[in-house]
C-alpha cells in the first residue's frame, strides 16, 4: 500500500506526470526490453529499454537482497 496518496495530496501534479509517462510509454511501445532478473530468486527486477545501461545497484522486493547489475549495451542487428 502507497505510504501517499499522491491523486489526493496534488492532482496537478499527478496529472502531469502521469500524461508525461503516458507519452512515455506511447514513444517506447513496441521496441525491444531485457529483463534483468534477481540472481537469487530470479524475481524481475527491473525492464530495461534499447540503449545504453550504466551499473546499478537494487534491492529485490521479493527476497529482499542487494543485487549489482553490471553495464549493458544492446542495439539493433
Amino acid at each position: 500500500m502507497p505510504r501517499v496518496n499522491i491523486r489526493e495530496a496534488d492532482p496537478v501534479r499527478y496529472e502531469k506526470a502521469r500524461a508525461e509517462q503516458e507519452a512515455l510509454r506511447e514513444s517506447l511501445a513496441g521496441q525491444h526490453t531485457v529483463a534483468r532478473l534477481c540472481p537469487f530468486c530470479c524475481h524481475k527486477v527491473e525492464l530495461l529499454y534499447r540503449g545504453s545501461h550504466g551499473p546499478n545497484r537494487l534491492k529485490c522486493p521479493n527476497c529482499g537482497e542487494e543485487v549489482i547489475f553490471p553495464p549493458l549495451t544492446f542495439r539493433r542487428s
